[in-house]
């Protein structure tokens, strides 16, 4: 079952990430890769089918990522401490490096040779995490130790969302409560801007995820009131601007720039997919009824599609002109299992409660939903 993904960025691939994972997706898009448990998954976008199960890690999967010098390979980082290095074309594992400390979230570069940056918890310190750059260690074995870590950032957040890159790996944002960090490289300079603590009517300006432009330096900010923030001159740290776009009435959930640059998408509660053009609040499209509250939102690396990953475990893949293309439906949790565990002796599937007030029909065997029944007449939005 997929781990509810967050849509992240050869032949095609598209990955999502999850809540600490994510999807992607390959130009022309043939794949779908997406941690899922202590496994990564990979589908094919045309079929929806699971073409490999690649295992190994002995924790849940926090992250994945193209290898940006390579794109025939994966890295992934788990719980267990552990960095692998996959052919996921064979869905064989080439390296582990063993890191040692829980890794929460993974970032590779292709300005960044030799080396990857991942969230870690801050030593002797509760809920305290930083993101550190990790040396992968070369060598002949398969199994090798990269204990060599160097601090980038303190005060971080533990998920994948509160971080990004900026343009060809210029700096790091990072964002957390009502603090916005932007560490530069090359200058070793730390910029910190603070919105306002306090809540107004309809306002809340904490920050809930946060995106950078790939070709201009521009970062969107996604807050808890349901605006979004576009900054600039962020190099300064008095003379920064931002701007606002506005439409979504709770949470923003996730961001996701279109790989040119000249579309922003946003998601949340609302469950529609809103792209944004040119930075504009009056130029929007909508993809309404998605079915649950949108949590990821992952663009292919060729810009043909992008995927959403949803609250009821589900993932969709969408066109770039806004327009439905598939889903992968895996278990959904109920919170309450009333009817017990079934099988169907016809299908040899799982029957369950699924959404509210549906029958989940689920294969064990090809590990996807078969069907869902209604047995009450609800409509879902």
């Amino acid at each position: 079952t997929p781990s509810c993904p967050h849509c992240s960025r050869s032949s095609s691939t598209l990955y999502a990430r999850a809540p600490s994972a994510g999807v992607t997706a390959f130009p022309p898009c043939r794949y779908l890769l997406c941690a899922s448990g202590d496994f990564v998954k990979v589908y094919s976008v045309n079929t929806e089918e699971t073409l490999r199960l690649m295992g190994g890690h002995a924790d849940l999967v926090t992250g994945i990522q193209l290898n940006p010098h390579n794109h025939m390979q994966l890295y992934s980082s788990s719980l267990d401490g552990t960095i692998k290095l996959w052919d996921f074309m064979d869905g064989i594992p080439i390296k582990t490096f063993t890191v040692g400390s829980k890794l929460l979230a993974l970032y590779a570069l292709a300005s960044a040779e030799d080396s990857v940056f991942v969230v870690i918890p801050k030593k002797g310190e509760r809920d305290t995490f930083q993101l550190v750059s990790v040396k992968l260690t070369k060598g002949a074995g398969q199994d090798l130790e990269s204990k060599e870590l160097s601090v980038v950032l303190d005060g971080v957040g533990a998920s994948v969302k509160h971080i990004a890159f900026g343009r060809e790996g210029a700096y790091v944002v990072s964002v957390k409560d009502v603090t916005l960090q932007v560490y530069f490289f090359k200058r070793k300079l730390l910029n910190r801007f603070s919105l306002s603590t306090v809540k107004t009517k309809g306002g809340d300006n904490r920050f809930s995820c946060v995106v950078c432009h790939p070709t201009e330096d521009c970062i969107a900010t996604g807050h808890a009131d349901g605006k979004i923030r576009l900054w600039r001159n962020f190099h300064h740290r008095k003379e920064y601007t931002y701007s606002t776009l506005h439409w979504h009435h709770d949470i923003v959930m996730d961001l996701a720039f279109s790989v040119e640059g000249t579309r922003l998408l946003s998601g949340g509660v609302e469950s529609v997919l809103v792209q944004w053009h040119n930075e504009s609040s009056c130029q929007k499209d909508f993809l309404p009824r998605l079915g649950s509250p949108i949590e990821y939102i992952s663009m292919s690396s060729d810009g043909a599609l992008c995927c959403t990953l949803h609250t009821d475990n589900r993932i969709t893949i969408i066109n770039s002109n806004l327009r439905f293309s598939r889903s992968i439906q895996g278990l959904i949790k109920s919170r309450d299992v009333k009817t017990g565990l079934v099988v169907d002796p016809r299908t040899k599937a799982l029957v369950l409660n699924g959404e509210p007030g549906h029958l989940q029909f689920y294969s064990l065997q090809s590990d996807q939903q078969l069907f869902s029944v209604s047995w009450v007449d609800l409509y879902q939005v």
